[in-house]
């Protein structure tokens, strides 16, 4: 009888870490189409258009995850750990597609090798995001989720370093509104970067809690 009930509470537990592994996967698709735009600055309505439908993909499965939380008593993982992975990576994959939506209004004819490199390391770190998510099933190794956890944080500190170098050189253009709209590209890679290192954070209070 207590197994059975069991067995019904948890039936959900499978549906929200595939949804989890479905979000992170969708990321990964994103920040590797935005580092395909900006390496490959040719068709970049059609390379954007894909990041969008990628970002809409992204909200829907966010939606979805919602939703089974809230129809599921017990859950894999904390309700609140899992919510805020939820969120973050939404977050992520927002300011991804936020980059990418940058370059057409603010007509940017060619991208600086500073937005290459954040958005390489963007990928690098998504890929960090990613691995660990695909063993939360099952999930018994602290150790490997708090070695991702410095990994995501090494790329965030990288990104900052980059980040700073970028915004020192373009100060010392001239042109104003060169200014403004390259600064507007390296803060949104940036932010989507900072949110990486959210996820990590939730990664580690998940190796605190279960390890």
């Amino acid at each position: 009888m207590i197994a059975g009930f069991l067995s019904r509470v948890r039936a959900n537990d499978k549906e929200i870490i595939d949804k989890l592994e479905m979000q992170n996967a969708n990321l990964l698709k994103a920040t590797s189409a935005l580092v395909e735009l900006i390496s490959n600055f040719d068709n970049v309505n059609e390379r954007k258009a894909k990041i969008k439908d990628l970002e809409h993909e992204g909200d829907r499965i966010t939606h979805d995850l919602y939703m089974l939380l809230d129809r599921t008593f017990v859950t894999p993982l904390d309700r609140e750990d899992i919510s805020s992975l939820t969120g973050v990576v939404d977050g992520i994959l927002d300011y991804t597609d936020e980059t990418a939506e940058r370059f057409v209004p603010f007509k940017i004819k060619e991208p600086t090798s500073y937005m290459l490199e954040l958005a390489k390391i963007l990928l690098s770190a998504s890929q960090e995001v990613h691995l660990p998510m695909t063993r939360l099933r099952g999930f018994k190794n602290s150790a490997d989720l708090v070695e991702h956890c410095r990994n995501i944080s090494k790329y965030e500190h990288e990104a900052d370093t980059i980040y700073r170098t970028a915004i020192a050189e373009l100060l010392e253009t001239s042109n104003p509104f060169e200014i403004i709209k390259l600064k507007e590209v390296y803060e949104t890679l940036e932010v989507a970067l900072d949110k990486c290192a959210d996820v990590a954070d939730v990664f580690e209070d998940i190796a605190l809690k279960y390890g």
